[in-house]
């Protein structure tokens, strides 16, 4: 069986020692080309904005049709008290306290191949936490609003969740730096740039095998996970 693409994402996860990453080390935030020019690169940093910013423009389009989705009443919140909206201030209030102590701070002594994988993984993993804890509010404001049959609910809810999805998840170089000095926070030498600014590697297809005819043998799998006879 071919081993899942999507390890790196795993909790369980053992970073290998960084030979399939080429960590540019010795460089940090100077060498950022900033947001709009790392998206034309073809760097690890690049690849995630060009990903974040696909996530962050989904929530704005359901805003655009969610007069489509939450059939309102017409009157200010939809004919239901404005306590719906308290579940929201809640879930944002956790959201902007639990996301910034996220990633852990990582063990000192790795060697820097394999503390650089394992700083990539995690800041991957703490990007995904944060955007799932800010994107909450706003799927709890869609939920509610349905509910009350109030558009303003949702409205709400984006106005509490939106500014946290961008504030917490988007991968500037000030978020960046933030989440480099939680992982060193026990004096740990993360290499966190070294890993974001090196070159993005192409997926793995090595485990697929092909028979000599050039079709995939029996019970092989191609790179979408689909099992060819």
């Amino acid at each position: 069986m071919a081993p899942s693409r999507f390890s790196v994402y795993s909790p369980g996860h053992d970073p290998d020692d960084g030979t399939s990453l080429e960590p540019r080390y010795g460089a940090g935030r100077e060498q950022d080309p900033g947001y709009l020019a790392s998206l034309r690169g073809g760097s690890v940093l690049g690849q995630l904005r060009r990903m974040w910013l696909v996530l962050v423009i989904a929530p704005v389009l359901i805003l655009a049709i969610s007069p489509l989705i939450v059939q309102g009443t017409g009157d200010l919140f939809g004919g239901a008290v404005p306590w719906f909206c308290l579940p929201l201030v809640a879930a944002a209030a956790a959201a902007a306290v639990i996301g910034p102590r996220t990633p852990r701070p990582m063990p000192p002594g790795s060697p820097p191949p394999k503390a650089a994988a394992a700083a990539l993984m995690n800041f991957r993993q703490a990007l995904l936490v944060r955007f799932a804890l800010a994107e909450g509010v706003i799927v709890l404001g869609l939920a509610l609003a349905t509910t009350a049959r109030s558009e303003a609910v949702f409205v709400a809810g984006f106005v509490l969740g939106y500014p946290l999805l961008l504030w917490l998840s988007l991968p500037t170089a000030g978020r960046i730096e933030g989440i480099r000095r939680r992982l060193e926070a026990q004096d740990a030498e993360s290499h966190l740039w070294a890993a974001l600014l090196a070159t993005a590697q192409p997926p793995d297809r090595s485990a697929y095998t092909s028979r000599p005819d050039g079709k995939a043998g029996a019970g092989d799998q191609d790179p979408d996970g689909v099992t060819k006879s």
